[in-house]
């Protein structure tokens, strides 16, 4: 080889060398950029357990509607909810549609599966839920990153689950949407009991930094994410 067809050849590898990692973390960019990251939480407790048959189909309907590197994941809000162990589903969305249509089909049916042998909970920590879905939706690559809430937002922690009364700063620029909040009995004899406990959790988000949404009916989600 000549010294003109080494230089070429060097010159060659080099940039090929230093291209590589170019154009992976454009592609990575690119891909965060358009990509959402949802978590559903999804309250079991006694008092809103009726509601959990609706809330999976919602979620189910909700995952047909994921592109190509967008993550999803479903939690329980349970007593003291921030443990792995309430995690039902967590993935994210490859690029090929027949994969990502086989991913989501599977996905769906494991929540079928969950709502058929689900157990209602004694107790709802649904600060801890929101903690472990914030933490969870940091690490995610996306533009956007929204955590649904399906719960009467009664919280009911145990005597041995302690929670800081603030919701953490992980939640900044995040957005909560609380949707079915169904009342309660005492609800219906106050009726100002319930617009306060929607309140309250307001402040609590935005304080956070976080951004609140009230979809009284779950098919209003449904309806955010096939828009969107």
């Amino acid at each position: 080889m000549t010294e003109f067809g080494r230089r070429f050849f060097n010159t060659g590898l080099l940039a090929t060398a230093t291209a590589g990692p170019a154009v992976a973390l454009g592609a990575c960019e690119e891909r965060s950029a358009t990509a959402s990251a949802v978590y559903g939480l999804l309250d079991v407790s006694k008092s809103y357990f009726r509601e959990v048959d609706k809330a999976l189909r919602t979620l189910r309907v909700t995952m047909g509607f994921m592109r190509a590197h967008d993550s999803f994941a479903v939690a329980e809000i349970g007593a003291c909810s921030f443990t792995d162990d309430a995690v039902l589903l967590s993935f994210t969305a490859p690029d090929r549609p027949t994969e990502r249509q086989r991913l989501v089909a599977a996905y769906g049916q494991k929540l079928a599966d969950y709502g058929g042998r689900a157990k209602p909970a004694g107790h709802t920590d649904i600060r801890g839920a929101l903690l472990q879905a914030a933490q969870h939706l940091a690490a995610r690559q996306a533009a956007t990153r929204t955590i649904v809430l399906f719960s009467d937002l009664e919280e009911d922690l145990p005597a041995n689950c302690r929670r800081d009364p603030a919701l953490p700063a992980t939640l900044r620029g995040m957005e909560v949407i609380a949707t079915n909040v169904t009342r309660l009995p005492e609800d219906n004899r106050e009726p100002a009991r319930y617009a306060r406990r929607l309140e309250g959790w307001r402040q609590l988000v935005e304080a956070a930094g976080a951004r609140w949404k009230v979809a009284p009916d779950a098919a209003e989600v449904t309806s955010l994410f096939r828009d969107s």
